[in-house]
């Protein structure tokens, strides 16, 4: 073929494409006018209301907080954040502070004004005379009494007054006593025993060798802030400074001691049972080498945790 009836054929065929795209053009063109046309809107049936818009929020989650281990509320391991571990050499424990800290300083609470007296003890006094001993046996015993009160030991018998204690011996006795014991043994001893008469309030009370016989109302002993000690019996009342004390109800096991406080200042009284305090904790160890934990240390690196 000659390059004449080449060029022929090119220009044919861009005629053609020409014509093509004219027509192409001519029919969208129709098609965008129908859209340019506003819409029919029908006449009839339900008027057009707007629906509500529902707008979704999405949940936030976050990582639940890290428990502690079963060594102790302090022992936590958050993600990739161990606690800091410290090390007592001498007591040879360890001390975790968490991840977010320490734990918060407990509040500070108002100082409480001082009572002003502390329970050292409550104590039930000894009958004024006891027996402590004797010397022979029957009609020519004699006990040996002790004077709680001076600590003398004196001797007397049936029938002797003690002017000095206003208390009379009524009887005294020391006699054998027999005794059978299991498996046919006898046991021999002798039992010495007094039956005095108090003077004063005409009591009869019986004493022996084997124990100290009580007397009298419980005595408390109250210690004040400088140290000094003070004894009284129930119902007394003990004045130090400007406030007065009423010792009220005492008991001997547990110690305790009911007291009231009045004087100036107290908008009203103040009654405390009071208790013998705890002794005091001993001074921490001096001496003592910290060192700070192991990062990324986890609970079964120690032992017991």
């Amino acid at each position: 073929m000659s390059a004449k009836s080449n060029d022929t054929l090119f220009l044919a065929i861009g005629g053609l494409a020409v014509v093509g795209a004219g027509i192409w053009a001519i029919v969208q063109q129709s098609h965008i006018e129908e859209f340019r046309a506003a819409p029919s809107v029908p006449s009839g049936g339900i008027a057009y209301e707007p629906g509500a818009i529902t707008v979704s929020s999405p949940e936030s989650r976050r990582w639940a907080p890290a428990p502690h281990q079963t060594a102790g509320p302090l022992w936590i391991y958050d993600v990739f954040t161990p606690p800091k571990i410290y090390y007592n050499t001498q007591t040879r424990q360890f001390t975790p502070i968490p991840p977010d800290g320490p734990p918060p300083p407990p509040k500070h609470e108002p100082e409480e004004v001082p009572f002003g007296l502390e329970l050292v003890k409550v104590e039930q006094p000894l009958f004024r005379l006891q027996l402590v001993g004797y010397v022979g046996e029957g009609d020519q015993a004699r006990g040996n009494f002790l004077n709680v009160e001076t600590g003398a030991v004196v001797f007397g018998t049936t029938g002797r007054k003690l002017p000095d204690l206003d208390i009379e011996i009524v009887r005294f006795a020391a006699e054998r006593r027999v005794v059978q014991q299991p498996g046919g043994t006898t046991l021999v001893f002798v039992e010495a025993t007094a039956i005095v008469r108090d003077l004063k309030t005409g009591e009869e009370v019986k004493l022996d060798t084997q124990t100290r016989v009580p007397g009298g109302a419980p005595v408390v002993t109250l210690k004040d802030a400088s140290g000094a000690e003070h004894k009284a019996r129930a119902g007394e009342t003990l004045t130090l400074g400007d406030f007065t004390y009423k010792v009220g109800e005492l008991t001997l096991e547990p110690p305790s001691a009911t007291v009231t406080k009045e004087g100036a200042g107290l908008p009203e009284p103040e009654t405390k049972t009071l208790v013998v305090p705890p002794p005091p904790a001993p001074p921490p160890p001096t001496g003592v080498m910290v060192q700070e934990g192991f990062p990324g240390a986890f609970p079964g690196a120690f032992p017991g945790f």
